[in-house]
């Protein structure tokens, strides 16, 4: 984006980016529209009950629950999670939580001793963007499940190139070895929910779980807002 049209953009009113009216980023009116994604098994894609992972699935993917809300295919999604992630909207992802708050109160395991772990941005990326998404949108779920958020119990170390632009192979390589936990701040018996705003192929996800599982983590599930 030009710096004068992302200037006018900031400054503009908050509009839909569904129907344009000036009211929410995403209006209530639009989310009733929004087709949820209904509970299946994130690698398998066959249904299961409140998105749980599949046992004989967990063997190659080793988390018990990925929780997606809508798909990102859907052009106002699509429009609504890139200008939060790069054009400081990031209000948007409050809007998407709380038109959504029967959805995640109903696929949360409130049974559990839960924990939210934002997924970590390298600093570098930080600093140009100006903000990591991911603690924006566990922040706003903080608000309505009361679930501790934890932004510094990871730490991205290494400088990789942007995952939306390399292939499936290519992401797996990309990501080996470059997360790391910062401090044991997080009880090994907890339930972590790694927070994310999109999942494609899940090689990033997929990186830290193996990291947590070496390290004795064993209850590792995700929230997400949008997949493929």
């Amino acid at each position: 984006m030009k710096l004068l049209s992302y200037i006018t953009w900031l400054f503009q009113n908050n509009k839909c980016f569904w129907c344009q009216k000036s009211e929410h980023f995403f209006c209530r009116q639009c989310n009733d529209n929004l087709k949820l994604y209904k509970p299946y098994c994130y690698v398998c894609k066959k249904e299961s009950s409140n998105f749980l992972v599949h046992k004989e699935c967990q063997i190659r993917f080793p988390l018990e629950q990925v929780i997606v809300l809508t798909r990102y295919r859907n052009t106002g999604i699509k429009k609504l999670l890139r200008h939060a992630k790069y054009y400081w909207k990031h209000e948007a992802y409050r809007d998407v939580i709380f038109q959504n708050l029967d959805f995640f109160q109903k696929h949360l395991d409130s049974d559990r001793k839960n924990v939210f772990i934002p997924v970590p941005m390298h600093y570098f990326r930080r600093w140009k963007r100006g903000y990591n998404q991911s603690e924006y949108i566990a922040k706003n779920l903080w608000n309505i499940c009361q679930i501790p958020v934890k932004n510094n119990f990871l730490k991205k170390i290494k400088y990789t190139k942007q995952q939306s632009h390399l292939s499936k192979i290519e992401r797996a390589k990309n990501l080996s070895w470059v997360f790391f936990i910062r401090n044991n701040i997080v009880d090994k018996n907890s339930t972590i929910y790694l927070i994310d705003d999109i999942i494609s192929t899940g090689s990033t996800i997929l990186e830290i779980a193996k990291l947590l599982h070496i390290n004795g983590y064993k209850n590792i599930r995700v929230i997400c807002l949008a997949s493929d």
